[in-house]
């Protein structure tokens, strides 16, 4: 059967099925990417914050505020908090806090395919193949 002998309802239904598959198979690709990338990168240089941000060429349409990469390839929203630390042993204090992202496939795989970019060039950069 041929694409042009589907109506509306089954070209729509086809192509969710196309773009759910699409992003399910980039989802094992970036977490398959994201375990061979060790020691994770730190996130603004921070050792205790192991994360990378993503930031698409094309835009969402939603603000997803920081929207990062973790060591296990999920991707989320980081909510970053300082706040006034113990007077003499740390002058500030950070509160880190993910929030993963409930993306529709089509816009999950724009931050999964930045993502693959990003830690594709950080693996080449190392040198690993």
């Amino acid at each position: 059967m041929e694409v042009s002998d589907f109506g509306v309802e089954k070209l729509r239904e086809a192509t969710d099925a196309a773009l759910e598959e699409a992003a399910a198979r980039l989802r094992e690709v970036l977490a398959e990417l994201a375990s061979r990338l060790r020691p994770f990168p730190a996130f603004l240089n921070m050792t205790s914050l192991q994360a990378v941000e993503l930031d698409p060429p094309l835009r969402p349409t939603a603000d997803r505020g920081c929207v990062v990469v973790l060591p296990g390839g999920e991707i989320c929203q980081l909510d970053l908090s300082v706040m006034p630390g113990i007077q003499g042993i740390m002058d500030i204090d950070q509160v880190e806090e993910f929030r993963e992202l409930e993306l529709p496939p089509e816009e999950y795989i724009v931050y999964a395919v930045t993502a693959i970019r990003v830690l594709s060039e950080e693996l080449a950069r190392r040198g690993v193949h």
